[in-house]
This record gives structure tokens, C-alpha cells and sequence, in this order.
């Protein structure tokens, strides 16, 4: 068999934290993110974590047919994940800056934004280079018999050297 399944991911655990644009990064995996980060809770993880890439792609033809060249332009990276509470984290992401007892139309932050996926040992971070918007994504229903799901998209702002996300992993060793 080629291939080594030890390098294929079946993620177990993950979390979400959210920051202010001033939040200082954990400086190692084995650091714990600091106070000025929050947890957004329960996660869906059945929903896990989508990424979706969006750019506009112009193939160059020469006579005949040939291809020669293809131009890439409007790189768009989004990130998508689903948060099953209401808590002051979250209502911060699905109503910015609302208040405990008024909603107002909602007009994203910008704000550093952490995934972290683990299995075992082994721990993956990616945190927001430069800075995310994060916007609900669909409807909210409230019944009786389902939990109040919140699919939450964000949007993942480049630095201008084109970084998306500082990277920080381990491999349990």
C-alpha cells in the first residue's frame, strides 16, 4: 500500500477562540491562549470546519487553441464552523456590537480568530495572521427538539505579504 495513514486526521476535539486585533498569539502549542482571548463553546462537529478558496481564474489562449497562460486575481479565503451556544463570545461574532439587552444591525469586527483541532497528542492552530470578519451564514431556527445551531462564516483577511494564518502544530512526539 503507498501512503502512510499515519499522516491522515480523524480530529477528535476542536475549539475556536476569538480575539481582539491586539491579542497576542500563544507564542508555542504548548501555550495556552491568554486572557484576552475568548472561547466560543460547543462546537457542531459533525459541521467540523469548511474552507472554501474563491478566485477568479482567466485562461490565455494563442492561435490554434493553445493554452499558455492562465491569470489568477480576487483571492478569497472563508473558513466556516458551527456554534451550538449562546454565550458572550458568540453573541459577540452573531451580533457585534449589540448589548445585553439591545440587538442592533449587526456590522462585523475585525478580530483575530483561532481554530484548533486535536487528536490525542496531536494539536493543529491556525491563527488569523492579520484579522477575520465572521458573519452568520443562514437561517437560526429555536424549536423543541433540536439544538439552536449558529453556522458562523468568517472571512480571512491576508497580511500584505499574503500570509492567511500563523501555524502552529505538533505531532504528539
Amino acid at each position: 500500500m503507498a501512503g502512510d495513514p499515519t499522516n491522515a486526521s480523524l480530529w477528535t476535539d476542536a475549539d475556536v477562540y476569538v480575539g481582539p486585533l491586539t491579542a497576542t498569539d500563544p507564542a508555542t502549542i504548548d501555550d495556552p491562549f491568554g486572557v484576552e482571548w475568548g472561547l466560543v463553546g460547543l462546537l457542531d462537529g459533525d459541521e467540523g470546519f469548511t474552507e472554501s478558496r474563491d478566485e477568479d481564474k482567466d485562461d490565455k489562449y494563442a492561435w490554434g487553441g493553445i493554452l499558455v497562460r492562465t491569470s489568477r486575481a480576487h483571492f478569497k479565503l472563508t473558513k466556516s464552523f458551527t456554534v451550538l451556544e449562546d454565550n458572550a463570545t458568540t453573541r459577540s461574532l452573531i451580533w457585534p456590537g449589540s448589548s445585553d439587552t439591545q440587538i442592533i444591525v449587526p456590522k462585523p469586527e475585525r478580530i483575530k480568530l483561532a481554530f484548533e483541532t486535536r487528536e490525542g497528542d496531536i494539536v493543529k492552530r491556525l491563527i488569523t495572521a492579520q484579522y477575520a470578519e465572521v458573519d452568520l451564514d443562514g437561517d437560526v431556527q429555536e424549536n423543541e427538539t433540536d439544538l439552536t445551531a449558529y453556522s458562523l462564516v468568517a472571512t480571512i483577511f491576508p497580511t500584505s505579504g499574503k500570509v492567511l494564518f500563523n501555524r502552529q502544530f505538533t505531532d504528539g512526539s
